[in-house]
């Protein structure tokens, strides 16, 4: 059996009712923080449902309450190894309508969830679904992986990470509308605090005002160290950033401030670090200093992630898995006038991919739907996309895993 004849076995296999119907299960089940042990019932419900399958799954606990789904399709050792990841948790309801009740309008999926990113688990579980009633056979093992907490700080795929499992390649179902995501930012948040020395305001020049010197560094800032930033770039990321989101410091107005804490984010490209930016902070208190020698402040590293850190994503553009990926991309769309060179992207917004790539040697994003629909109140994903996903993901797991 030739590879075309081979895809179109396990594509025949599936099934857009057995899909349409898992994801209003999954928007059914609420997985978000307002509720007790948010992911446990999502993750038993999966477990079952491919248990039924027969295909092997279990739970692992990462946080009281709250397991990883990992389940797999065994291969017979001779090839590479594939990942289909997906996050259990979503966000709120907040002011959306029905939130937990699928609703088909107009060729789009309602409701919590259907596109950040229910959607993509129901194409995964889907897809591995197809494969096994295929009956091909498999030369790489091809895994399905449900990890808890994305919209908070990533402890499920962390966990993941570093449990000591590994595959080849791994694909991250976040909403790219089904385009291959293979670099994406990183995060990293600081705080800067800059001591004074408080007297009444009647006596300034007795005392040191620490906003003063704060506003001294953010000039610096402004006028030094962000064009240094345009200086370099990623060719699909373009530069790294940076936004000053908080500042705060003294206690009353007639009271000179003894403290200024400056609260900030940097994104990252690939290259960088939380750790080499913050080496770069320092040089600029350095750089202050030297022109204003009563200046001092400090930079630190803020825990806003729990210590999981919130590195870039880069993948090779001629990896096997983009390639396989661009493939069914342009399979899936030829019709729409795509071609593979459409299909390879970088992404703004940050994954779990970054956490993954450190257990898989080639990570990428690619999800059905939008991430504009994200936690939006009108959440939805298009049929359309739902259905092409299964199949994308379809197309490049019997590429890369089958016989």
């Amino acid at each position: 059996m030739g590879q075309t004849e081979l895809i179109d076995s396990v594509l025949t296999a599936a099934s857009p009712g057995e899909t349409e119907q898992l994801l209003m299960d999954l928007i059914a089940i609420e997985s978000h923080s307002d509720i007790q042990d948010q992911e446990e019932q999502i993750a038993c419900f999966i477990r079952d449902w491919l248990s039924e399958r027969g295909i092997e799954c279990m739970l692992t606990e990462v946080l009281p309450g709250r397991p990883n789904v990992i389940a797999r399709l065994t291969g017979d050792g001779t090839g590479p190894s594939l990942v289909l990841n997906g996050h259990l948790d979503t966000v709120p309801p907040y002011g959306m309508h029905s939130p937990f009740k699928a609703l088909n309008k107009e060729g789009k999926w309602y409701g919590r969830g259907s596109v950040d990113m229910k959607g993509a688990l129901a194409a995964m579980l889907s897809a591995l679904a197809a494969i096994k009633r295929s009956g091909i056979c498999l030369r790489g093992d091809v895994y399905f992986a449900g990890t808890i907490g994305e919209e908070s700080y990533s402890p499920g795929a962390y966990q993941l990470s570093r449990s000591g499992f590994t595959a080849d390649y791994a694909i991250v179902g976040e909403p790219t509308g089904l385009r291959t995501g293979i670099a994406h930012k990183g995060v990293a948040w600081y705080e800067a605090e800059f001591a004074g020395r408080s007297v009444h305001g009647s006596v300034p020049e007795q005392g040191i005002n620490a906003i003063y010197r704060a506003s001294r560094w953010i000039e610096h800032i402004q006028d030094r160290y962000l064009p240094s930033l345009k200086e370099r770039s990623h060719p699909l990321l373009g530069s790294p950033s940076l936004n000053i989101g908080t500042i705060e410091g003294g206690t009353r107005t007639v009271t000179v401030p003894n403290r200024c804490r400056i609260g900030f984010e940097r994104r990252l490209i690939p290259g960088e670090t939380a750790e080499s930016a913050l080496m770069e902070f320092q040089a600029t208190l350095v750089a202050v200093k030297e022109e204003h020698p009563d200046f001092q402040g400090e930079i630190r590293i803020a825990d806003n992630f729990h210590g999981v850190p919130h590195g870039p994503l880069q993948t090779p553009p001629d990896s096997p898995l983009a390639a396989a990926l661009s493939s069914a991309y342009e399979d899936e769309f030829k019709e729409e006038g795509v071609s593979r060179s459409d299909a390879l992207i970088g992404l703004q917004f940050w994954t779990d991919a970054a956490l993954l790539q450190e257990c898989c040697r080639h990570t990428v994003v690619c999800g059905p739907g939008n991430i504009e629909q994200a936690h939006s109140d009108d959440e939805y994903i298009e049929e359309r996309q739902l259905h092409a996903a299964t199949r994308i993901y379809i197309r490049t797991a019997a590429a890369l895993c089958a016989r």
